[in-house]
Parts: C-alpha cells; sequence; structure tokens
C-alpha cells in the first residue's frame, strides 16, 4: 500500500469512528430523554465506551416535568417585567471602577454582565446622562429589583 495513502487512512478512519461514536451517543442520549449535547461530548472523549454506556442506560422519566418546572419558574412574569428595563434603556452607563478610573459607555445590559460576572458590586457608583450625580448601584430604583431578583 502506497505510504501516503496509508498515513490518509490512519489518521481519517480513526476520527470518522469517533464522529459515529459522538453522533451515535447523542442519538440514544436523545432516544433516552438525555442530554445529547453532553453525550455527544462524551462520545466525542470516550467513543465506543460512551456509546455502550448510553445504550444501557435507562430513559429518564422525570425529564419532562422537570423542565416544565423549570420554564415556569424562569418565566415568571414579575421577574421578565424587571429584566425588561435592560433590554430597553437606551442610556449609556459608566461606572468607577477600584481607582476611581471611569469605566464605558456600556449599556446598561453589559453593566448588568458586570455585576452578575462580580467586575462591579451593589456598592460601585454608577452614572448615565440622566443622572445629576453618580450613585452606587443599589441606589438606582429601577436596578434596584433586578439585584434583589439575583441575588435571592
Amino acid at each position: 500500500m502506497n505510504p501516503t495513502i496509508k498515513a490518509i487512512f490512519n489518521t481519517v478512519f480513526p476520527v470518522i469512528c469517533w464522529l459515529f461514536c459522538a453522533i451515535n451517543s447523542s442519538k440514544l442520549a436523545y432516544k433516552r430523554k438525555r442530554d445529547t449535547q453532553l453525550w455527544f461530548i462524551l462520545g466525542l472523549l470516550f467513543g465506543i465506551v460512551a456509546l455502550a454506556i448510553i445504550y444501557f442506560l435507562k430513559p429518564l422519566k422525570s425529564f419532562k416535568k422537570n423542565t416544565q418546572r423549570i420554564s415556569k419558574r424562569i418565566s415568571s412574569k414579575p421577574l421578565i417585567n424587571h429584566f425588561a428595563v435592560l433590554k430597553t434603556d437606551n442610556n449609556y452607563w459608566y461606572y468607577l471602577d477600584i481607582t476611581q478610573k471611569q469605566v464605558g459607555p456600556m449599556s446598561l445590559e453589559k453593566l448588568y454582565d458586570f455585576y452578575l460576572k462580580q467586575k462591579i458590586s451593589n456598592y460601585t457608583y454608577v452614572w448615565n446622562d440622566t443622572m445629576d450625580n453618580w450613585k452606587k448601584l443599589k441606589e438606582i430604583s429601577s436596578l434596584s429589583k433586578i439585584l434583589k431578583k439575583t441575588t435571592s
């Protein structure tokens, strides 16, 4: 056999086998009401072993109930109304970092993202064009409801 063809065969064939295991692990996970993305990755990493494991796993019974319960919790109307402020606010926001250096401009959504990533806190001073003075994040009435929802 030609060495070039042999080299191609030795690299391409294993990749095809791993992809076959990943795709079929994902398909079996779907039939068993399990996380398809997770099983695709497991199929890529562990190949035939992951395929064998998902093949013998029993289907989840409470998968649908759990997802319905979670979606009801996520789609609660008061929470959605509070988060609508993030999408509708068109102001440019600034905040003062630890060294009192002004950072911005940014959207309110980005500011909130920084809050979630703990780059800023309730005590960080923020400002936009509609405000007279810098205020602590927790003192802004439109944001205080959102901050309470995410910390509880």
